[in-house]
């Protein structure tokens, strides 16, 4: 697991949608056997700050409810089933299912009584023609979701049960990463064949989020693909997506940010690389647990291609102490960096957009960005494919 860092800024100043006509939307639906107790709320998943934004609520009567409201362009939302919970005095959502509003009157139906419910499969929402586009692609990637979905199961159950055995956990985070893959897959063929479909232009969105994932040709490609799309609000959000990802596009140059030595001085990061030999920097706190786990793979990665490859590492702790103590204790042999007050720390951390620790950054022998994960097999994955064993 990873560790949650409040390093840089979000994307929310990116994420601003411009609005368009204001119109009115509804839905109404009928849950055989769901008490009236439950709690039917529509939520908007597209806020900029990343949070959920309740846009209607009801309790429904005999299973039946109506949510409606206002919408200024089409949205995705998610339409939560929650029941409530004596013990701590709570609602807590039992299940949910995406479904994609604009100025529509929609209708649910289920498949099955309230206890039966599975997910979101078990639900049918119609009564637009982005819902119906929407219906299009989930039957579209449906098999390659439910295979994604069974191997990540699989390989959670597996790190338990193995109490994070190594060799398990690359061997299940391997295939995990095998149908992740064939389910972007999907999706993107999907999107190609229907540019116009406002869910496609969604899913780009979304893709656009996922940074160091792709280099700049791609990115524009799939940016371009969807300009189609008569919805202009969601056209210009991609754009802006666009533009951010570009910043950090695999094969950017190493950004410049400065560290701090244990001795006090002040380097140059961008200075520190050295032609024809690759650079690994991984970023990490005394208090991230997945950090600590993480040294030892950079230990073997410093060790086996040592010669070829500068290694540093570079903490973010806030507490100097901390830091040091926690340096002195792991006993790191290749050079080590701190990120010194707020300065060293808003820029180090932008430069990387680093969200969340350990981040691990791999910069290959002309200075690009060609690696930015917080899994250590990633980086051996990577340096195996470009230096060999």
């Amino acid at each position: 697991m990873i560790k949650n860092i409040m390093l840089a800024g979000g994307l929310a100043m990116l994420m601003c949608l411009p609005t368009s006509a204001q119109g009115k939307f509804s839905l109404t639906g009928n849950v055989k056997g769901m008490p009236d107790s439950v709690r039917v709320v529509l939520m908007d998943v597209e806020d900029p700050n990343g949070e959920y934004v309740e846009l209607a609520k009801t309790n429904p009567k005999g299973g039946a409810f109506t949510l409606s409201g206002d919408i200024k362009s089409p949205r995705m939302g998610s339409l939560l089933f929650q029941v409530y919970n004596k013990k701590d005095e709570s609602y807590r959502t039992r299940v949910s299912t995406p479904v994609m509003l604009d100025a529509s009157a929609l209708t649910l139906e289920c498949m099955c009584d309230f206890d039966s419910i599975y997910g979101k499969r078990d639900f049918k929402v119609s009564g637009s023609d982005i819902m119906r586009q929407f219906n299009e692609y989930l039957s579209a990637i449906e098999e390659k979701e439910r295979q994604n979905d069974s191997v990540s199961y699989l390989s959670a159950r597996k790190y338990f049960d193995t109490n994070a055995n190594p060799d398990t956990v690359r061997k299940y985070n391997a295939a995990k990463k095998l149908t992740e893959q064939e389910l972007l897959d999907a999706k993107l063929r999907f999107v190609a064949a229907h540019p116009d479909y406002n869910i496609s232009a969604y899913v780009v969105q979304r893709e656009l989020e996922n940074l160091f994932t792709r280099n700049a040709t791609d990115i524009n490609s799939m940016a371009d693909l969807v300009k189609v799309c008569p919805d202009t609000a969601r056209v210009n959000t991609v754009n802006k997506r666009r533009n951010f990802a570009l910043k950090y596009a695999l094969g950017i140059d190493c950004p410049q940010f400065s560290a701090t030595t244990p001795k006090g001085e002040t380097v140059d990061f961008k200075q520190m690389l050295n032609p024809g030999k690759y650079t690994f920097i991984d970023f990490w706190a005394s208090w991230c647990g997945p950090c600590r786990e993480a040294i030892p793979h950079v230990r073997d990665l410093h060790k086996k291609y040592d010669g070829r490859l500068d290694v540093y590492s570079v903490s973010v702790d806030e507490n100097e102490k901390a830091w040091r103590k926690a340096m002195e204790k792991e006993n790191m042999e290749w050079r080590q960096f701190h990120l010194s007050g707020s300065e060293q720390l808003g820029k180090g951390a932008q430069a990387f957009f680093i969200t969340t620790i350990p981040r691990l950054v791999l910069i290959d022998d002309m200075g690009k960005v060609i690696c930015s994960t917080n899994n250590p097999d990633d980086v051996s994955d990577m340096l195996k494919s470009r230096l060999g064993e």
